[in-house]
């Protein structure tokens, strides 16, 4: 049993570990715990500041900026006629692996968006890194409404890694029977 402690500001990590045993630990050592959490020097997590995912979620703005506002706008809202809408969209918040694999393979067909028939095509991605794509569906999936975690970067390489495994097995030959 250890627990550990970091410091998303300075990028510090601890270590803690009890060696004694859950007999050994007893109310004086429980009330002098308490006693600590009061001392000054410690600091109570800011839910906004020390969240991880939600500075991925800001970085990810810029790339949204960059590569999604020109059909889906700088509100998430699309033109409600091409471009379908991010926000409170089931496409967003769902599935983070169909998600995902939109932004790496493009999307092609009629698709519904909160029971609004769409019928464009969304280019492919995959030129964007996996560390750019897990910030900006980051970014979508935090904001516009949508209420959802973020996406962190093995998601997006187990996507891109299954895509690939696909399009190779695609191109393989196929071997005439004897």
């Amino acid at each position: 049993g250890s627990l550990f402690v970091s410091d998303s500001r300075r990028g510090k990590v601890w270590r803690i570990l009890y060696k004694g045993g859950k007999e050994d630990f007893d109310r004086d050592q429980l009330a002098s715990m308490e006693d600590r959490k009061s001392l000054i020097h410690l600091k109570t997590p800011d839910k906004i500041k020390d969240n991880l995912t939600r500075g991925l979620a800001d970085q990810g703005r810029k790339i949204y900026n960059v590569y999604c506002t020109a059909c889906h706008q700088l509100d998430g809202k699309g033109d409600g006629i091409r471009y379908p809408t991010l926000v409170n969209s089931d496409w967003v918040s769902g599935d983070k692996d169909r998600l995902i694999a939109v932004v790496l393979d493009g999307l092609e067909g009629p698709i519904s968006v909160n029971g609004k028939s769409f019928d464009e095509v969304m280019p492919k991605m995959d030129y964007l890194s996996d560390i750019d794509i897990a910030k900006v569906l980051s970014y979508i999936r935090i904001n516009f409404n949508n209420g959802a975690n973020g996406i962190n970067v093995r998601d997006v390489y187990k996507v891109r890694d299954r895509l690939m495994q696909k399009t190779e097995e695609l191109k393989e030959p196929i071997q005439p029977e004897l």
